[in-house]
This record gives C-alpha cells, sequence and structure tokens, in this order.
C-alpha cells in the first residue's frame, strides 16, 4: 500500500511537469501527460507496478466523475433552451453516421461484415469527454463563446454522444455473440432503447438531486457537502459498472446531477464547485497520464494506412453530422468549425473498450484493438490542440 502511494505521489509529480513541458511548446498540457503515460506504460518502458496498474481503472474513473461534475456546475438553466435542440442533434447525428461509416468502410477494406464492422464502427464513434470536457470548462472560465452557450453545448452532446456510441456497440457485440450461439437479435429494439437510456439518465439525475437536495443544505461543513455529492456522484458510476444496467448513463446522471446543484441550491453550488475544482488540478494528472498508459501505439503499425484511410473518410462524414446537428443555429460559419474541431478527440472510450472484442472472441479482435488505439492516437492530439489553437480565433469573448 505504501509502494503504491509514492508511485502514485510520483507519477502526479512527473505527469504535472510534463504538462508544464507540452505548454511550453504551446501544447496542451493534456498531450504532455499522455505521452508520460504512454512512455511509462506496459507497451513502451514498462516502470508502472502491476499494483497502480490494477487500480489505475478506478482513478482514472474517478477523475472523470469530477470532471463530469464539474461540467454539470458551468451550465445555467437559461442556456438549456438556447442549446437544447442542437446539443441533442450532436449526440445522435454525428456519432451514428461516423459509426456506421466505419462498418461499411470495414467490409470494403477489412473484409469484416457488417456486424463486426459496427462493432468496431461505434468503439471508434464515441467523442472523448475526457479531453472535451475539460475543454469546454476551460473556455468557459475565460468566458469564450458564451453569448452562444457553444461550450455549453458541447458539454451537453458528448455525453449523450457517448450513450449513442457505446449503446450500438453493445447492440453489435451481443448481436454477434448471439449469432454465434445461433440466436437472432434486433438492431432495431437495441437502437429503441438509446432514448430510453437518455429519458431515464437525465430522469435519475433529477430524482437523485431532489432526495439529496435537503442533506447538502442541511451540512455546515463546506468540506462535508462536498464529500456527500461526490459520494452520490461516485454511487452512480457503481451502479452502472458493476451493477452493469444497460438502459443507465452515469455519466450523464453525474453531469444532470451537477446542473441541478447549481440552478437550485446555489449557495451550496459555490462551495462544491470551488472544492472539486481544487480536486480536478489533481485528477486530471492521473485522468490523461493513465489515458495513455492504456494505448498501446506497437499494435498500429501494420493497419496504420488502411486505418488512416478509414479515419479520413468516417471523420469527414462525422464533421458533416456536427454541421448538420448546427444547422438552423445562430452559429457562423468560424464557430461551426470549432465545434468541428471539438468533437474530435477520442480517448476515454476507446482506452476502455478497444481490448473487449478480443477478450470475447470476436473474429477480428486485435484489428479491431489497432484500429481504435490508432483513433486515439491521431484524433486525441489533433482535437486538444485545435480546441486550444483555434478557440481563441474563433469564438467571441463575452463581456
Amino acid at each position: 500500500m505504501v509502494t503504491v502511494l509514492i508511485s502514485l505521489i510520483i507519477i502526479g509529480i512527473l505527469a504535472n511537469y510534463s504538462g508544464k513541458l507540452a505548454e511550453k511548446f504551446k501544447l496542451p498540457s493534456l498531450i504532455g501527460m499522455m505521452i508520460f503515460g504512454m512512455l511509462i506504460g506496459p507497451a513502451l518502458f514498462n516502470l508502472v507496478t502491476k499494483d497502480v496498474l490494477q487500480i489505475a481503472p478506478s482513478i482514472k474513473d474517478i477523475a472523470l466523475v469530477i470532471i463530469l461534475f464539474i461540467g454539470g456546475f458551468v451550465i445555467s438553466l437559461s442556456q438549456i433552451k438556447q442549446i437544447g435542440r442542437p446539443a441533442v442533434l450532436l449526440s445522435i447525428v454525428s456519432a451514428t453516421l461516423e459509426g456506421f461509416t466505419i462498418a461499411f468502410l470495414c467490409i470494403i477494406f477489412l473484409d469484416f461484415t457488417f456486424i463486426q464492422g459496427g462493432i468496431l464502427g461505434f468503439i471508434i464513434a464515441a467523442v472523448s469527454p475526457a479531453i472535451l470536457i475539460p475543454s469546454m470548462v476551460s473556455l468557459i472560465d475565460k468566458k469564450l463563446g458564451q453569448d452562444k452557450a457553444i461550450p455549453q453545448m458541447l458539454l451537453v452532446g458528448a455525453s449523450c454522444d457517448d450513450t449513442v456510441a457505446i449503446t450500438l456497440f453493445t447492440t453489435f457485440l451481443g448481436i454477434y455473440m448471439q449469432s454465434e450461439l445461433g440466436q437472432n437479435s434486433s438492431v432495431f429494439t437495441q437502437i429503441l432503447l438509446i432514448p430510453v437510456t437518455i429519458i431515464l439518465s437525465l430522469m435519475s439525475g433529477f430524482i437523485i438531486f431532489k432526495l439529496s437536495k435537503k442533506y447538502i443544505q442541511k451540512i455546515d461543513n463546506d468540506y462535508g457537502k462536498v464529500i456527500l455529492a461526490f459520494i452520490i456522484c461516485l454511487a452512480m458510476r457503481y451502479v452502472e459498472k458493476n451493477l452493469h444496467v444497460q438502459i443507465f448513463n452515469s455519466l450523464l446522471v453525474i453531469m444532470v446531477y451537477g446542473f441541478f446543484i447549481r440552478n437550485y441550491i446555489k449557495e451550496s453550488s459555490k462551495i462544491i464547485l470551488e472544492k472539486m475544482n481544487f480536486i480536478w488540478k489533481n485528477g486530471e494528472l492521473y485522468l490523461f497520464t493513465f489515458v495513455g498508459m492504456a494505448i498501446n501505439a506497437s499494435l498500429v503499425g501494420k493497419y496504420f494506412l488502411v486505418g488512416i484511410g478509414i479515419l479520413s473518410i468516417s471523420l469527414t462524414i462525422r464533421s458533416i453530422g456536427v454541421l448538420i446537428a448546427l444547422k438552423g443555429t445562430n452559429l457562423n460559419k468560424s464557430e461551426k468549425i470549432f465545434c468541428i474541431i471539438a468533437y474530435l478527440p477520442k480517448a476515454t472510450v476507446q482506452s476502455a473498450k478497444a481490448s473487449i472484442p478480443l477478450q470475447m472472441g470476436v473474429a477480428g479482435g486485435e484489428i479491431m484493438q489497432a484500429m481504435a488505439i490508432l483513433s486515439v492516437l491521431i484524433t486525441a492530439p489533433i482535437g486538444a490542440i485545435g480546441i486550444n489553437l483555434t478557440a481563441d480565433k474563433m469564438l467571441e469573448k463575452s463581456r
């Protein structure tokens, strides 16, 4: 236990310096942290002990919970009406178009069946909340894009985008496994679960807020308020991950929970947000470092060229999906281009799901793992750097 604690402290210190080094080269700090994670991870120098690797997914998950909770705090009630329709469309159109595009391309270039292609397509289709959400929270702090609530729209869209992608990934994987057993399953039935999941998650966030509101208000100690709210968030994550409730998106529930606290317990929300921001400064060090550790760059070599081709086409289709979602909004051309860039990065879902098809014996599972990792290696830096370089130029600063 002491060895693990010392290792985590050292990782945190070195991750912090890696982030600062990246900033000196005008890169987002998270890029430095992810590269540091890749270097010390099992795929390269393997400097991390097995004990740390075993708890890494849990620490990464806790850090993700923190930033999603903070993400809910930066959305005001007045902005919901402004971002509602485009946020819903962003969550559905872009991920669906990209996932099905990859499914068809896999038939042509990888000799997959449509079901195999769908499994890979919806691993890759999910946007990364680990990269997008911290970036959007930072833009809100800088008051960029606030007049049109652009960061908030992307925050909400991204959390629902993952629901769509993960649900369809699970659907195609389930159909494949059932076909191997000679059973039948309906894609249409599973697709119907997507709106059910989103609605149930929104309602869950509201109900949990109503049940915990009076207890948060009654606690006099500032840290007590934070601890109670955070334990509730962790409990919601536990329900999804360990009880395997398929129609429950804990990440969306956590963001909704933060939204209700911010808008309906305003005094307590200021205290909670202040403390959570302090915790996040340490949490981000581990989130991005452990995301980097999960990336095995050596797997992608054999499929690099075909992967670049498939990703180039799928990301183009994804970008068209973003433009479709934003049609009819008051965003100008530059702001729409920024939204396309912000919706490129992949990391979180891909790192978590890349190895699952291989572990479950899906034919072509090793190819799926390589392609998913390649998508992270290409889009994570492009998206993070793109957001960093274009935000000041493409988004207007509120006064």
